[in-house]
């Protein structure tokens, strides 16, 4: 039979050998272990924290610069119109009349005829030749309450001119004369809104046959004009 006094022994020894506490050194290195593990796993956090709140936020800038914007409510992109050149409109009354623009005097009774200087003498008649913008193209300038009725092109001025010649007299290009009273017409519109053309005593008006543009019809107005713009005048 063993002795219990063996056994007790054997357990005092065991206690004694846990109980004992490593020197002093061993537990400064266990320390410093637990320490710097300690301090690795907290970096670790710490970086990871920080990674996530920067993508976290990237996220959040990104969701609200550019939404993202599902197929119903995409926006497409700003369409360019495509330029469509504008029509010039012909110049009112006030234009025309206020010598600003370049006008064809046509007859309303006479389809297609418009007044021009002959090509081969300085008359002024109805003519429906075509290709004579520079003897049929005419300014009418206001002076006063008259108009001086002159060509758009040439490198002189060049006004029509009434001329008490063989009756009943005629009208003429001649150059432009500021104290010439002859070049002076009244212009006034009827009710048919076209245009009279008086000069002195006289209505200016289209002579059957010759279609020569004449002063000094004894009969009343028969002939009456129509203006049609050709554009800005080039003087």
């Amino acid at each position: 039979m063993a002795d219990p006094r063996d056994d007790l022994t054997a357990i005092v020894d065991e206690v004694r050998r846990v109980a004992t506490l490593p020197g002093a050194q061993a537990l400064r290195q266990r320390s410093d272990r637990r320490r710097r593990r300690r301090a690795a796993v907290g970096a670790a956090g710490l970086a990871v924290v920080a990674v996530a709140a920067g993508t976290a936020l990237s996220q959040i800038r990104n969701d609200v610069e550019t939404p993202d914007a599902g197929p119903a409510t995409q926006v497409a992109p700003p369409v360019t119109p495509p330029v469509v050149p504008s029509a010039t409109a012909s110049a009112g009354p006030q234009e025309i009349l206020g010598g600003r623009r370049q006008v064809q005097i046509t007859l309303p009774g006479m389809r297609g005829a418009t007044l021009a200087i002959d090509s081969d003498g300085d008359q002024v008649r109805a003519t429906t030749d075509q290709g004579i913008d520079d003897r049929a193209l005419w300014v009418l300038r206001p002076e006063g309450d008259r108009y001086r009725i002159l060509l758009a092109a040439g490198a002189t001025e060049v006004c029509m001119t009434v001329v008490h010649d063989a009756a009943p007299g005629s009208v003429r290009g001649r150059a432009c004369d500021a104290a010439a009273s002859t070049q002076l017409f009244r212009i006034d519109q009827v009710p048919d809104g076209s245009y009279s053309i008086f000069q002195g005593r006289r209505y200016v008006q289209v002579v059957d046959g010759t279609n020569a543009l004449v002063p000094d019809l004894p009969e009343g107005l028969t002939t009456t004009y129509e203006f049609e713009d050709r554009g800005p005048t080039p003087r």
